[in-house]
């Protein structure tokens, strides 16, 4: 290939300011909706459930890309302003796996400005937030100050004393004892706190404990 063409070739692929293969300038504003509205829905989007899977993504980046993709959805969400909202429920699983602080001083404040912000303002332009964990110390205290209702099926007692106003002492102490299936769900989504039963999974996970009883079958006392 000529020199003067590889130049011509890498100018149409690193310029930012568009080109024949661009197509015209990169409008960065809209090329940010298209993604938001890609992964989280919008008025063009026929379908209504959006799954972001990151199983791929190793734990020590998931922090960064879902930090990036939040930047992303929170400017966009509180870009519409009140009146162009549209009801969305972000539910996040493993959420300790990327809802945890970064860094330390201004380093982690920085870091967690995107879920912060949703989770204490996303409320007022329709964005519901359901967290999922089976390690709430790691996560950030702003957003677990923000969590309405809880459903415990086996949490750090003071770690929910001190994040909900709802967990009266005497209902705190009573998730320590709950049998597996069992959870204690309580706050503002309900009159009272009350006991639920999860059923049972057909077919069951291969995840239940080893079975280290079995050691002595067949040896005599």
């Amino acid at each position: 290939m000529p020199a003067s063409l590889k130049t011509i070739c890498a100018k149409d692929v690193a310029s930012v300011s568009g080109g024949p293969g661009f197509r015209g300038p990169l409008s960065w504003r809209n090329e940010s909706n298209a993604v938001v509205e890609r992964l989280f829905g919008g008025d063009e989007v026929d379908w209504r459930v959006h799954i972001v899977d990151l199983r791929r993504v190793s734990h020590d980046l998931t922090p960064f890309v879902l930090g990036a993709v939040l930047e992303l959805y929170a400017f966009e969400l509180f870009s519409r302003g009140h009146e162009n909202k549209r009801e969305t429920l972000l539910a996040l699983e493993e959420a300790h796996h990327y809802l945890r602080q970064m860094g330390t001083g201004d380093e982690a404040v920085n870091n967690a400005l995107a879920y912060e912000r949703l989770a204490k303002e996303g409320r007022k332009f329709g964005l519901a937030l359901w967290l999922s964990t089976q390690r709430p110390p790691e996560i950030s205290p702003t957003v677990l100050s923000q969590c309405n209702t809880w459903v415990s099926l086996e949490k750090d007692l003071s770690d929910i004393q001190s994040a909900s106003e709802w967990a009266a002492k005497q209902e705190v102490l009573r998730i320590a004892g709950l049998a597996r299936q069992n959870a204690l769900a309580f706050g503002g989504g309900l009159q009272m706190p009350t006991l639920i039963r999860a059923p049972s999974a057909h077919p069951l996970p291969h995840s239940e404990d080893g079975r280290f009883n079995q050691w002595a079958c067949g040896i005599d006392e």
